[in-house]
C-alpha cells in the first residue's frame, strides 16, 4: 500500500488493460491515504477523553465523556494529482465511536451514566465539510442515564464534530504540503467563499410537465461551465475508463446510437439515443428505483466558450415524481445526482474547476 509521502502512479482502472490507459493527455497520479485517516481516527477516538470538567451539561453537574473505542473506520480515501500540481483530497467513509458519558457532583458522587455510539455512515467529499450526520445510539434507556444520554447527545456529538472536522482540514493541508502548495484546504473541499473562480449556472429548474400519455413528469435544466476543451468534458461521458474515474464504479458508455449506457454500478440505465461528436450526446435514462417501464430523455450539449473553457447544457426531461419506493421528490434526486454525483465529481477528478454545488 502505498504511503503518504510517495507518488504513486497507479490508475484506479489500471486493470482494464489498454482500455484504462491516460487518454489524450488526461493523466493524473493518485495516491491511497485511507490509512492516515484511520491512523488520526485512531489517535483521537480510540481510549480519549473527548470532553472533561464539563460544568455547562446540567447546573451543578460536572461531565466527562470518554471516546474509549473507535469501533469501525472503513472506505476509501485518496490523494489525487492532476498536472500543474493541483491536489484533490476525496474521501467516504463510515465511522463509529463508542462513547461513555458521566455526570458527577460536587463532591465527586456519579449521579448519572451512560454508554452508546456515535455513528457516522457517511463523511465524504460530496457535501460540505461539516454536513455529515452524527447517530447517537444509546445503550441505557432508564431513568437514571437520561441526564448522561442528553449529555452526549447535546455536547459530546457537537465536540465530536468539531474534531472530526479539524481532522479532515489537517489531512488536507498535509495533502497540500506533499506538492508545495502551502496550506489551505484542497479544491476539492474549500470554503466556498475562497473559490475565487465561480462558474456559471443558469436556469436551474424542476417543473411539472405532462406527457403525451397524461403521466405527470419532472424536468431539470441547467448550464455549467468546464475549464476545458469540449472534447476533453465529452469524454467524460463516453469514455468509460473515464468515467470510472469520477464514479468510482462500473460503466457502460458509448457513442453509437443504440449502445447501452450504464452508470454507478446499474442504478442507472438507458441506451445512446444520438451523438454528435464533443457537440452532443442523448441518452434514454432510467434510475433503477423507478417503476417499471419508466424512462427520461437526457439531452448534453457541448459548446466552446473561449479557449480552454466549455458550457454543458443539461436538458434532462420525463423525470417522473415518484419511484417504486413511494418517493415523491424524484427531480430533485436527479437534479441533486448531476450537480454532486456527476458535473462536481468531475472536476474535483480531473481539476476542470472548483466545484459549484458541493
Amino acid at each position: 500500500m502505498a504511503k503518504f509521502e510517495e507518488a504513486d502512479p497507479r490508475w484506479k482502472v489500471k486493470e482494464l488493460g489498454q482500455g484504462g490507459t491516460n487518454v489524450n493527455n488526461w493523466h493524473w497520479t493518485e495516491n491511497d491515504i485511507f490509512p492516515l485517516f484511520k491512523e488520526m481516527f485512531t489517535n483521537k477516538f480510540d481510549g480519549k477523553t473527548l470532553l472533561s470538567n464539563f460544568t455547562d451539561a446540567v447546573p451543578g453537574l460536572v461531565g466527562e465523556l470518554n471516546c474509549w473505542k473507535l469501533d469501525k473506520c472503513s472506505g476509501e480515501a485518496s490523494m489525487a494529482k492532476r498536472k500543474g500540481n493541483k491536489v484533490i483530497v476525496i474521501y467516504e467513509l463510515e465511522v463509529t465511536v463508542k462513547w461513555e458519558a458521566t455526570l458527577k457532583n460536587v463532591a465527586g458522587e456519579t449521579i448519572s451514566t451512560s454508554k452508546g455510539s456515535y455513528v457516522m455512515p457517511c463523511i465524504d467529499t460530496v457535501e460540505d465539510i461539516d454536513a455529515f450526520e452524527i447517530q447517537v445510539k444509546k445503550n441505557k434507556d432508564a431513568k437514571e442515564h437520561d441526564a448522561a444520554n442528553e449529555f452526549a447527545k447535546k455536547h459530546g456529538q457537537k465536540k465530536l464534530k468539531e474534531e472530526i472536522v479539524a481532522i479532515l482540514k489537517e489531512i488536507q493541508e498535509m495533502a497540500q504540503a506533499q506538492v508545495g502548495g502551502g496550506g489551505g484546504a484542497s479544491q476539492a473541499t474549500a470554503p466556498k467563499a475562497a473559490q475565487s473562480a465561480p462558474m456559471q449556472v443558469e436556469g436551474v429548474e424542476t417543473k411539472k410537465a405532462t406527457s403525451s400519455t397524461g403521466s405527470s413528469t419532472g424536468k431539470v435544466a441547467f448550464d455549467v461551465e468546464f475549464n476545458c476543451p469540449p472534447k476533453e468534458i465529452f469524454e467524460c461521458f463516453t469514455v468509460p475508463p473515464k468515467a470510472m474515474a469520477f464514479t468510482q464504479s462500473q460503466v457502460k458508455l458509448g457513442t453509437e446510437p443504440g449502445a447501452d449506457m450504464m452508470l454507478f454500478d446499474g442504478s442507472i440505465v438507458g441506451k445512446v439515443l444520438e451523438c454528435e461528436a464533443e457537440s452532443r450526446l442523448v441518452w434514454e435514462w432510467r434510475q433503477s428505483s423507478w417503476p417499471d417501464g419508466t424512462a427520461s430523455k437526457c439531452v448534453l450539449t457541448f459548446s466552446e466558450q473561449g479557449a480552454g473553457c466549455t458550457k454543458v447544457s443539461l436538458n434532462h426531461t420525463g423525470i417522473p415524481f415518484s419511484d417504486g419506493h413511494g418517493n415523491d421528490d424524484m427531480p430533485r434526486v436527479v437534479e441533486e445526482g448531476w450537480k454532486r454525483n456527476i458535473f462536481d465529481r468531475i472536476k474535483m477528478v480531473f481539476g476542470y474547476g472548483v466545484p459549484s454545488f458541493s
